[in-house]
């Protein structure tokens, strides 16, 4: 007769140890990973660990000083922009505004408004006057309001010329100017007479009348365009900062003008 095998009490008690243990694991990894879903839904999700491709503006603050605590110093970050902040002087010119190479054509803007070293209230306007034998150019298939000279349907704005900087005229403010591949601010007004289809060069289209161009401005050519930026639609606080604005001509030159502008 066999008798049936008999399971020890020694294994009996090792497998249900093992069953209590695994349970205790699940439930603490369960607990886990609710604390974690709940801390993340609080915060507004996790972080992204890509560089932001939108224009976004990552902008560091100094910390306040605390001798109660350390500070924690953020060593890389490798995709942060930054953001221009006004200086107590003037900041130094770039490399575009030396005469020469791309800026092969800077007679062409001949005048600012606000005037170098001048300044412009947060709510009005910054002009470049721009004078040449063509009508200059601006992005292909702009569209500009023929009474108001603002712009209704912006053009292809990523269109470059054969100099490989951007057909329609562009503001830069230090520190992020061209040459450090910054961000361009598009004007917001353009009058008197354009061309929006290069790199054809011809007449153009003649724009509403532009403003009067300041004292000592030479014009010296049949084409004059004005572009106009708004100074809300640059988001800069009051501060001093180092403008420059790189626009083409009428046919295949560029003109780079760097000015102080001082915002109040």
């Amino acid at each position: 007769m066999v008798m049936p095998r008999k399971t020890s009490k020694k294994k009996k008690g090792f497998f249900k140890h093992l069953q209590k243990g695994t349970t205790g694991n699940i439930f603490i990894v369960g607990i886990l990973v609710l604390l974690l879903t709940a801390a993340a839904v609080t915060v507004g999700g996790l972080p992204s660990m890509l560089s932001p491709h939108d224009g976004t503006q990552v902008k560091i603050l100094p910390p306040a000083q605390d001798a109660q605590h350390n500070n924690l110093q953020l060593e890389t970050f490798g995709f942060v922009t930054i953001a221009p902040t006004p200086t107590s002087a003037p900041p130094a010119s770039s490399q575009l505004c030396q005469s020469g190479g791309v800026n092969n054509e800077p007679e062409i803007l001949v005048g600012y408004s606000p005037a170098p070293g001048q300044t412009v209230s947060a709510t009005g306007q910054i002009k470049v006057w721009v004078n040449d034998e063509g009508a200059p150019i601006i992005a292909p298939n702009e569209q500009i309001d023929a009474s108001t000279g603002q712009i209704t349907t912006p053009g292809d704005r990523t269109a470059k010329a054969p100099d490989n900087y951007l057909w329609e005229p562009a503001l830069y403010i230090s520190p992020q100017t061209a040459e450090s591949n910054g961000t361009p601010h598009f004007p917001n007004y353009v009058k008197g007479d354009y061309n929006n289809a290069p790199p054809d060069k011809g007449a153009g289209t003649k724009g509403p009348q532009i403003d009067p161009v300041p004292a000592g401005s030479v014009i010296s050519e049949s084409y004059t365009a004005e572009y106009i930026w708004n100074v809300t639609s640059l988001g800069l606080a009051a501060g001093t900062y180092q403008a420059e604005f790189v626009i083409h001509d009428g046919d295949r030159d560029r003109g780079i003008g760097c000015v102080s502008i001082v915002i109040q």
